[in-house]
């Protein structure tokens, strides 16, 4: 059976020296400036990982600010409210009339029923199902038929009508007042036009036993009666799809209530909401890297990764620029009592106080501040300033404009940190192969090294053995006397 050998380097035999120790002591010594070079490697790693983080965050930034002033933002809508939701439920489609309407139900829509005795059958057998039209049961205008194959059960039965999707009924087993399973029919559509009639099957359906018919929704709105076939009504009151849910008769009326036109402002204060959250974020994620120190005399991997970004003059001028932009004018509109031209004035501040007098630290940081209060009640008072303050016209920029354009040359493809993260790529690129050329030197050298130590062992072995050899000769020559 074949071994496989290996060679080990039994330094220091002849000297008594550890040579391997010394060589690789020698060589941590020449390792060193390599060390560093991978060090700097590592805290470059952590810059590109911090500053990629940071453009993401001030993309969602910039996304933010966009949100203000999307078109769809500031669309007309309106609000509709029923004071029952156990009874009606109500959908804007589009502009409707505006006002209250008082919504009458006496009856729900509901879907035709069959019931009929089953008996499995012999052979494979058709079920056919003729509906459709005004008239189904007398002039259907469409027909479905499935197959009942030979030996099959109820269950059986009722799964191949239901597995079909053409079927227009949906078919259920059910136990009966005599303890009997039937096989029931309850068509797929509501309303009298529902009806549907069942043939064929000789012998398996063997008798009807219940036969319910569909009934259309009724009652009236605003005095004016309604008649249709499902529960979901959507041209009864234009702009508005009504969904029927129970009855209400004649004295117990549903109110349903349909806002003015107008901008949603609560979507609008929530994006404005939305806006300040991811400045904060931002702001405070950038601060963070900031005033984050190196660590003098490092020890640890992650002490000597601290502080990459500490006081960086780009971040800094940065931060300053947002914050200037959060205390600028746009777009006052001085032909009304009620305009606004600054972000406080609506409610978005980086000023707040905290209530005796003192500075917040959230204000010292740069954080802003978002009273809800104010902003609804400057947007009920004057919409048309704060939409022209938040979102600019086609003639004049507002702040959404402003701060996009502001942080479009620092988050935009090959912008000012884009060129940061690629300069951090090729610094990296060129430690990389200023380590690789390390490394083959620092191969030879240790190759150098162990092959002078290996001439020395050499040498002093030699010198040992002609020193053991003279003294072997003096001594034949003491002896010969």
């Amino acid at each position: 059976m074949a071994t496989s050998t290996s060679t080990i380097n039994f330094g220091g035999l002849a000297s008594g020296l550890d040579t391997n120790s010394i060589v690789d002591q020698l060589m941590a010594i020449e390792r060193q400036p390599q060390t560093r070079l991978k060090l700097k490697q590592q805290q470059i790693d952590v810059r590109k990982s911090a500053l990629s983080d940071i453009e993401s965050r001030l993309k969602n930034l910039q996304l933010a600010a966009q949100d203000l002033k999307s078109p769809t933002l500031w669309l007309d809508t309106q609000s509709v409210d029923v004071n029952d939701s156990t009874k009606i439920a109500a959908t804007r489609t589009g502009g409707a009339g505006t006002g209250g309407y008082q919504v009458q139900i006496d009856t729900l829509a509901s879907a035709s029923q069959h019931w009929f005795k089953y008996a499995s059958p012999a052979a494979d057998q058709t079920l056919s199902f003729d509906y459709g039209g005004t008239d189904p049961l007398t002039a259907p205008t469409k027909h479905f038929e499935v197959t009942i194959t030979a030996g099959s059960d109820i269950d059986a039965a009722a799964s191949a009508v239901n597995s079909n999707s053409d079927s227009p009924v949906y078919a259920s087993v059910i136990t009966a007042a005599d303890g009997t399973k039937q096989l029931a029919f309850s068509s797929k559509t509501t309303g009298q036009d529902g009806d549907f009639s069942v043939s064929g099957a000789a012998g398996v359906l063997t008798s009807e036993t219940k036969s319910v018919a569909g009934i259309n929704a009724t009652g009236k709105i605003n005095g004016i009666a309604f008649d249709e076939q499902s529960n979901v009504i959507a041209n009864a009151v234009p702009g508005v799809t009504l969904t029927l849910k129970g009855v209400t008769g004649a004295t117990n009326l549903v109110t349903m209530t349909v806002g003015a036109p107008g901008p949603d402002k609560n979507a609008i204060a929530a994006k404005v909401k939305a806006f300040a959250d991811q400045y904060n974020s931002t702001v405070s994620f950038i601060r963070s890297k900031l005033d984050e120190k190196p660590v003098p005399n490092p020890t640890t991997s992650a002490d000597q990764n601290k502080g990459v970004l500490y006081g960086d003059t780009a971040l800094s001028a940065l931060l300053s620029r947002m914050r200037v932009a959060m205390t600028d004018t746009y777009g006052a509109d001085g032909t009304v009592s009620t305009s606004y031209d600054q972000m406080s004035e609506i409610g978005v501040s980086t000023g707040k106080s905290t209530g005796s007098g003192a500075i917040s630290q959230d204000s010292v940081a740069g954080k802003l501040s978002f009273d809800q209060d104010t902003f609804m009640a400057a947007l009920t008072a004057n919409p048309s300033s704060v939409r022209k303050m938040l979102s600019g016209t086609s003639t004049d920029g507002g702040f959404a404009q402003s701060f996009d354009a502001l942080l479009k040359p620092v988050v935009q493809a090959d912008g000012t940190l884009d060129q940061t993260i690629k300069s951090q790529d090729a610094l990296r690129r060129s430690l990389a192969d200023q380590i690789s050329r390390m490394d083959d030197i620092l191969s030879q050298k240790q190759a150098l090294l162990k092959q002078q130590f290996a001439a020395m062992e050499s040498a002093i072995q030699n010198s040992s053995s002609q020193g053991q050899w003279l003294s072997g000769q003096l001594a034949a020559l003491n002896s010969n006397r």
